[in-house]
């Protein structure tokens, strides 16, 4: 994508501003491939159900971590789709 849009230039000249966002860029492409390797292997072995599943509790508590630990606002009504989401 960034061949195509001709801001590879700009690119490089950030990195070079900011070495250290390779370690970030790194770490990221890791974390997502191990992700997706994760959500292949359990729709394989369980199903997509049952991946369906992990995947909304998970970002159920993420939600929940990001309100608790950063004191995020959450409204009234995004809590009851919240629960909505969990009744089925």
């Amino acid at each position: 994508g960034i061949l195509f849009t001709g801001k590879l230039w700009e690119f490089l000249i950030f990195i070079e501003r900011y070495p250290g966002i390779i370690y970030n860029i790194l770490l990221f492409g890791l974390t997502s491939a191990l992700g997706q390797s994760f959500i292949f292997t359990t729709v394989v072995y369980f199903g997509p159900l049952t991946c369906s599943i992990i995947t909304t509790t998970r970002k159920f508590f993420t939600i929940l971590a990001s309100v608790v630990l950063f004191a995020n606002p959450i409204s009234s009504m995004q809590w009851v789709g919240t629960v909505l989401v969990f009744l089925g």
